[in-house]
């Protein structure tokens, strides 16, 4: 088998665990929206980390030369608020260009996934809509669902107090 075989044998599996072909069809959409969600989130994450100084760097030399800019306007010296302005644009040129590497990598898995819906049901009529929709019509929305979900349960689980916070303050000597 070669590898496309064997990656499409894998994606379609979710297809076919359910008799009804309706509820299999959506239910392996929301299995690859959701698998593309979270190998999209950890892609984005593994992207931010190695970029990680190098954008506080670009991050700071922006934040740094528009209060120079605005300094220089103040003062009346048009000649250096440009130059510090030009030099902000640039860091924050540089900030957004590592932005959209992470961007990048969060949306790759579902631009794969929709390719590979799209070669596998071409001209299959999509159930519950209109004749010309296609597999995007479904999978969109679930991917962006599962985008949202994945980050309002790590803002939870951010905002959440540590579970060993409590059992600190009760066993500490008064």
């Amino acid at each position: 088998m070669t590898p496309f075989q064997i990656l499409d044998a894998l994606l379609i599996t979710p297809f076919r665990l359910l008799p009804n072909p309706e509820a299999a069809f959506l239910f392996g959409i929301i299995v690859l929206a959701l698998g593309s969600a979270a190998i999209g989130k950890a892609g984005a994450a593994l992207v931010s980390r190695a970029q990680r100084t190098r954008w506080n760097t670009e991050s700071a030399e922006s934040t740094k030369r528009q209060d120079l800019s605005v300094q220089a306007l103040r003062q009346g010296d048009k000649k250096a608020y440009q130059a510090q302005n030009m030099l902000a644009q640039e860091a924050y040129t540089n900030t957004l260009a590592l932005s959209a590497g992470r961007a990048a990598a969060l949306i790759w898995p579902a631009c794969a996934v929709l390719t590979w819906l799209y070669w596998r049901f071409d001209g299959v009529p999509m159930p519950f809509l209109w004749s010309d929709a296609g597999p995007a019509t479904y999978f969109l929305p679930a991917f962006i669902a599962a985008l949202w979900g994945s980050s309002r349960l790590m803002g939870a689980k951010k905002a959440a107090p540590p579970a060993d916070a409590g059992s600190a303050t009760k066993n500490s000597p008064s």
